[in-house]
């Protein structure tokens, strides 16, 4: 008989974490199908090969999809939310504090007279935050994917806003004469500022709950 939590575990494995109700579950389904079809009088070899196809290809795509909802939803409000919400205030207030000492971000003016702000010293200090984030969720039970997610936070926020903008903008060029909304510009506007105000800061805040994560597998006489 397979072993099919095992299968489930190596086959299934996302970000190196499981949820062991999913796997349970998961594994008795999949231990009922195999047995039913030997039932029916097929080889072993068939029953496994006609299970397997239940966790391959796009069945797979979706049960990942589904581990990945279960996981983060698992207690979102204390392990996520309320962290990664600590994770934003932070942020802002390192922003608020640059800004206060009259630190400019970076403009950098393009070709079509375009410009994008880039907020260098914060991202200097956004490590940190994720690294807060990381660690507030891990204090409250979080498993690995959502202390990533908490750590995620200001950047997701950043790039919800970003996103609605657009909508908007287009939106209200429809309806108000003389807008002056320029879809090709607005499009190529869009890039640049998910580019610096959601990609980059989300590198930087994973890299902090990376540090946190680098330390939690430390033995407690290192640390």
């Amino acid at each position: 008989m397979p072993d099919w939590k095992q299968i489930v575990r190596k086959d299934l494995r996302v970000l190196g974490v499981l949820s062991p109700e999913f796997a349970e579950e998961l594994a008795g389904h999949l231990e009922d199908s195999y047995e039913a079809s030997q039932h029916e009088g097929v080889t072993a070899d068939v029953a496994f090969q006609r299970t397997m196809s239940q966790i391959e290809g796009r069945r797979k795509i979706w049960l990942v999809l589904r581990f990945l909802q279960e996981d983060v939803m698992t207690g979102f409000s204390r392990k996520v939310a309320l962290p990664g919400l600590l994770t934003f205030a932070a942020s802002g207030f390192v922003s608020l504090a640059f800004a206060l000492a009259h630190i400019q971000p970076r403009i950098i003016w393009l070709a079509d007279g375009q410009f994008l702000a880039l907020p260098l010293w914060d991202w200097c200090l956004l490590p940190i935050c994720g690294a807060l984030g990381a660690l507030l969720s891990q204090r409250n039970g979080g498993s690995r994917l959502q202390r990533i997610a908490a750590a995620l936070f200001p950047s997701a926020i950043m790039g919800i806003v970003l996103l609605l903008i657009f909508p908007v903008g287009f939106t209200l060029s429809r309806f108000v004469p003389n807008y002056g909304w320029d879809t090709a510009v607005a499009l190529k506007s869009l890039g640049l500022w998910l580019l610096g105000y959601v990609a980059v800061p989300a590198v930087l805040l994973l890299l902090g709950a990376g540090v946190i994560e680098k330390m939690k597998r430390l033995p407690a006489h290192a640390m």
